[in-house]
C-alpha cells in the first residue's frame, strides 16, 4: 500500500463502513457485487462566478465545454436511458453493481449518512456492457455503460485498492 492508499485509508476512518450501509440498504435478494465512488465525465457546470463580463465569459466557456464533453462522454436521443442519468458531479457518489444491475446512492455532503439514498437504479436486462475506455487521471479510470437502448454514458470510477471488487463485478457484464 503506497502513501496515496494510507492517505485515504486514513481519511475513511470517520466514515461509515459503505459496503455494510449499501448491503443493508439494496435489501434482501439483491446482492452486492462491488462497488467504487464516481462522478459523471460529462458533468453539468455550476452557475459560475465573477461579475459582469468576467462572469458572462465563464458561463459561456462552461456552457461550450459541457457540451463538447456531453457530446463525447453521454449518447441516445432525449428520453434513452444515459440522458435521464443525473451528470452533477458536485461530489463522488458510490456506483453500485448489484445481482439486479447498477446504482448510484447519496450518502449525503460528507459521505457519512448510515441510511444513503438511491438516486438510479437500472435494471441488470437495461445494461448491455460496462467496460474501461482505457483513460484514467488522478487515481480515476473513466468506465462507460452501454444500454440495451444503444445509449452510452461514461463515468470517472475511483481506482483503488478499497474497491477492488468492483472491477470483476463489471465483468459480469461484458
Amino acid at each position: 500500500m503506497g502513501l496515496r492508499d494510507r492517505l485515504i485509508a486514513r481519511a475513511m476512518t470517520n466514515l461509515p463502513d459503505h459496503r455494510s450501509v449499501l448491503i443493508e440498504a439494496l435489501g434482501p435478494g439483491d446482492e452486492l457485487l462491488g462497488f467504487t465512488f464516481s462522478t459523471p465525465v460529462a458533468f453539468e457546470s455550476g452557475s459560475g462566478s465573477g461579475f459582469g463580463t468576467a462572469r458572462l465569459t465563464g458561463l459561456i466557456i462552461n456552457k461550450v465545454t459541457e457540451q463538447v464533453s456531453k457530446a463525447h462522454h453521454i449518447s441516445g436521443e432525449g428520453g434513452s436511458i444515459a440522458r435521464t442519468l443525473p451528470r452533477d458531479a458536485s461530489m463522488s457518489r458510490p456506483l453500485v453493481i448489484s445481482s439486479s444491475g447498477l446504482s448510484i446512492w447519496d450518502f449525503g455532503l460528507t459521505s457519512q449518512a448510515t441510511r444513503p439514498s438511491r438516486l438510479v437504479a437500472v435494471a441488470r436486462r437495461d445494461i448491455s456492457s460496462i467496460a474501461r475506455t482505457g483513460r484514467s487521471r488522478g487515481g480515476y479510470v473513466e468506465i462507460r455503460v452501454v444500454f440495451s437502448d444503444e445509449s452510452f454514458f461514461d463515468y470517472r470510477a475511483a481506482d483503488h485498492a478499497l474497491y477492488a471488487d468492483f472491477w470483476p463485478a463489471i465483468e459480469s457484464f461484458a
